[in-house]
């Protein structure tokens, strides 16, 4: 009896584990655009303090509680049919069925239903998550970023004399997607005509004729990744041995991040999120590569500058984000050094968005129109902007962090159309040589803004990125996105010892 005991509760957590891992697939599939096997990986190493409640509680019910409820209704099923519910069903008719060779037979299939179960599971995930592929090119040595990364150092760096503030706004999946054809997008409304106003009016490069931006790389497609990728030119990699992102270990401490290179200028320099820090190692990153100041959701409490019990979407709206970064770029300001202040909005974030109270009805779906009232809400900051007196010799960049993952607002597009992440550069010290027809990514926007600043890049490049107010081609007009890709997905030993450090640490623990 023990025996049998055993191989019923064995069986029960198996199926439990096995729905648990399908319907994670399932709504992994079902929540995002595109499934990045790399970011899962980052998220399971880094911490999920201040994670979009909405996002956790999908989770949970989608996942834990169809899990939880699926394997509840095969447990009793299983009880049914083989004869093991004489207590419920005292019928003289389901008292034959039980000794019945059905019956027996039944009993005897808890074990191999489980393991089929779980065996089933794994199958789906490998296969709808493309698992193989990411193992086969992850597993296969590349040389390709040990031989054309460049280090940001002073042989390769010349500051102007009269040094530029940086004002670096990040926007939450912003795309050019979102403009009408007119402009470059693919709807017959703009949703973002601020933006794009912005974006003709100034400085913005462009894979078109028309307004564009760049592509997301592997290791650049989540916000965490895509800041350091678009502030140290490198993209972000997880080898599963890997440990160096935030929490008690350092972050990724191989790199130089325009940070760095900042704060050995003599500047100021401020982080504002409207969320915690904490998630996904950001607080790490910021602070281990610049010292910034970091202004989230707890330090504003701490100060009371917000509400103890406050907290909508990922902390507080960009509503209030924006009213902040005024206070402390005022601050900053204040001082008689440079300063370098970096936010980032999360109000267009999936799903949906977070429709404020500023946000108004205007197109069908609440997405649409979230990301209006984000543009709007950007051009009234630059504007405000305009007015401040730092505002001449002040850089102004506006990017998306990476390509929307919202699955539904996108669904219906084109898929031969090449969805490009939006930027667009406000008092640039420089001109570019050559605007549109640039193929780029994320990574080439650290040397462009340092180019943007006015700084002097020997040979054009920085990290993997290429300064592109230059007339050097860029990695991704050397090679292609189909090319580059893979090869920045490949193991990499210069990445793992130079940058995460690994062979230093298996030293030290006497690996």
């Amino acid at each position: 009896m023990k025996s049998r005991n055993k191989i019923y509760i064995t069986s029960a957590i198996l199926l439990l584990l096995g729905n648990l891992l399908f319907f994670l697939t399932v709504w992994l599939l079902n929540k995002y655009d595109a499934i990045n096997l790399d970011q899962i990986i980052y998220q399971l190493k880094t911490s999920t303090a201040g994670a979009n409640k909405s996002i956790l509680g999908s989770a949970y019910i989608r996942v834990g509680g169809f899990a939880i409820l699926l394997t509840v209704a095969e447990v009793l099923l299983y009880r049914l049919f083989s004869g093991l519910a004489k207590k419920f069903y005292k019928s003289e008719k389901y008292k034959k069925y039980t000794a019945t060779a059905c019956c027996r037979w039944f009993k005897k299939t808890a074990l191999p239903v489980a393991v089929a179960t779980v065996i089933f599971a794994v199958l789906f995930f490998v296969v709808k998550l493309d698992i193989v592929p990411y193992l086969s090119t992850t597993t296969t040595e590349s040389d390709f970023i040990k031989e054309n990364y460049v280090a940001p150092n002073s042989d390769t760096i010349t500051f102007p004399e009269k040094k530029r503030n940086l004002i670096y706004i990040f926007l939450e999946s912003m795309e050019a997607t979102y403009m009408d054809t007119e402009n470059g997008g693919v709807y017959t409304d703009n949703y973002i005509a601020e933006l794009t106003e912005l974006a003709k009016n100034n400085v913005s490069f462009s894979n078109t004729q028309k307004l564009g931006g760049a592509v997301s790389y592997t290791g650049t497609t989540w916000t965490a990744a895509a800041m350091v990728s678009q502030t140290s030119g490198i993209n972000v990699k997880v080898p599963l041995n890997a440990e160096n992102y935030g929490g008690e270990n350092s972050y990724i401490p191989g790199i130089v991040s325009i940070g760095e290179v900042l704060q050995k200028e003599g500047y100021n320099q401020t982080l504002l999120i409207g969320s915690d820090s904490d998630f996904a190692g950001r607080d790490s990153y910021f602070s281990e590569h610049g010292n910034y100041n970091i202004v989230d959701i707890k330090k504003l409490k701490s100060e009371q500058r917000l509400e103890e019990d406050y907290n909508v979407w990922w902390g507080y709206e960009d509503k209030k984000l924006f009213e902040y970064a005024k206070e402390e770029l005022t601050k900053l300001a204040e001082s008689d050094k440079p300063f370098n202040f970096t936010m980032l909005t999360a109000d267009t974030h999936f799903p949906n968005g977070y429709y404020c109270e500023d946000c108004e009805e205007i197109y069908d779906t609440q997405y649409a129109n979230v990301l209006a009232c984000s543009s709007k809400k950007v051009a009234e900051f630059i504007e405000w902007l305009k007015e401040q007196p730092y505002f001449d010799n002040t850089t102004i960049i506006l990017s998306g962090d990476h390509l929307t993952m919202d699955p539904d607002f996108l669904a219906e597009i084109d898929p031969v159309y090449k969805r490009t992440i939006y930027n667009c550069f406000i008092n640039s010290a420089v001109n570019p040589i050559k605007e549109k027809e640039r193929d780029f990514g994320v990574f080439d926007m650290f040397p462009t803004t340092l180019s943007a600043m006015g700084v002097r890049i020997k040979g054009d490049r920085l990290g993997l990125g290429t300064d592109l107010f230059s007339a050097s081609e860029t990695l991704t007009e050397v090679y292609g996105y189909e090319m580059l890709n893979p090869e920045l997905q490949k193991k990499s030993e210069f990445y793992n010892t130079e940058f995460l450090k690994m062979e230093q640490k298996e030293k030290a623990s006497g690996g």
